[in-house]
């Protein structure tokens, strides 16, 4: 004879176990998803981090270079200035005029890539702002001496007048524009900045 009576119901208790169980589920999947972005963002900050840290080496490596680069172009100034300002002197007095020894502005072929680069990828707002600040003034007064020495260049290419006192006050103002980015680079790459020029050559440029 077949069984008629009506199918079992489930227990209050056994369904209070499933929602329980999938409950759980659900708790330990959302945990599993920050879990992951969570270890995901330490990766990605890692990276970061590391990619910063190979950038502030680059720049520095590359303020180091563009320091001894400048110091090369302030050493030829340095030379040459008294040399210009004697053959000045000798052609107003209408004195046989010497050799002034001058072969082009003498403009140092500094670099800015790296610093370009870290700028436009956002590097300088996870370093310490100090250093920042420093690395930022290092290379806007680079620009400036390079400006005052390209300007002068122009004006030498198209004077028309008095070429030894034009050269010779473009040598000075190149000379403490030199002076004022080596001061700027050299704390931050461990270098001692030079002596003003005006302490090392007693000459009057202007």
């Amino acid at each position: 004879m077949s069984d008629t009576s009506p199918p079992s119901q489930p227990s209050p208790l056994s369904w209070r176990h499933t929602w329980k169980f999938i409950v759980a589920e659900m708790l330990a999947i959302v945990f599993g998803v920050f879990l992951g972005l969570w270890v995901s963002d330490m990766q990605d900050d890692s990276e970061i981090d590391e990619f910063v840290e190979r950038s502030r080496v680059v720049i520095l490596q590359e303020l180091s270079d563009n320091f001894t680069r400048i110091s090369t172009s302030r050493a030829y100034h340095l030379k040459v200035l008294p040399m210009l300002i004697a053959a000045r002197d000798a052609m107003a007095k209408g004195e046989r005029v010497p050799d002034a020894g001058y072969r082009g502005m003498g403009l140092a072929p500094v670099t800015k890539a790296a610093y370009d680069t870290a700028l436009a990828a956002g590097v300088f707002t996870r370093i310490d702002p100090q250093e920042a600040t420093a690395i930022a003034y290092a290379y806007e007064k680079i620009a400036s001496m390079r400006g005052v020495i390209e300007d002068y260049r122009l004006a030498v290419a198209t004077n028309d007048g008095d070429f030894l006192m034009l050269v010779s006050t473009a040598f000075g103002d190149a000379l403490y524009a030199e002076d004022a980015a080596l001061a700027a680079i050299a704390p931050l790459v461990d270098k001692s900045a030079p002596p003003e020029w005006t302490t090392l050559v007693n000459v009057a440029p202007y």
